[in-house]
């Protein structure tokens, strides 16, 4: 395994903290099990000054969830030589479960 392959999993396992937020993938089968890749690693690109992850939001308020992501994600590069990088985090998607409201708020009413 690679130092970026590494790091890829370093940044997808600090993502995976974030709940709301999940890595931006082409399958829509989860880990799709028939090809032995891993696709969440495909949500990250490591350049030399860039970081990007893409995610898709499973929850709202997007402001709340990209600030914890860069919280948990910034300091798993704080310890590389990617610690000045550019850290973008790109929401692709935002899932239609982020806009199914609480049975408290039914319109209906």
């Amino acid at each position: 395994m690679t130092a970026r392959q590494d790091l890829t999993r370093e940044i997808l396992a600090a993502l995976s903290k974030v709940d709301g937020l999940r890595p931006s993938t082409p399958s829509t089968v989860s880990a799709a099990s028939w090809v032995p890749w891993d696709w969440d690693s495909l949500a990250v690109e490591i350049g030399e000054d860039l970081v990007r992850v893409q995610v898709v939001a499973t929850k709202l308020p997007l402001p709340a969830l990209l600030g914890k992501a860069n919280a948990v994600i910034r300091p798993v590069l704080a310890r590389t030589e990617l610690a000045t990088a550019r850290l973008e985090i790109v929401v692709t998607d935002v899932d239609r479960t982020a806009f199914k409201r609480d049975s408290r708020h039914r319109s209906d009413a």
